[in-house]
């Protein structure tokens, strides 16, 4: 996913920067959409939210247009 090597310092700062900024877009709205209750806790919540955002986060970098 972000192993290949990039161009310059640049190329890579930016790339880390939008998969994190998008994982922590992801998690910050499932946060607001999700319910918490009896079946789902707040540190539970958070903890899935955040790995459903990493994954999606890394399903959008992962995959590649075909030109």
């Amino acid at each position: 996913m972000f192993l290949p090597t990039p161009h310059n310092a640049k190329d890579a700062i930016s790339k880390y920067a939008g998969f994190f900024g998008m994982v922590i877009s992801i998690a910050f709205a499932l946060n607001l959409i999700l319910p918490t209750g009896e079946t789902f806790s707040n540190t539970p919540k958070l903890i899935a939210v955040i790995l459903i955002g990493i994954f999606l986060g890394w399903l959008s970098f992962a995959i590649k247009a075909k030109k």
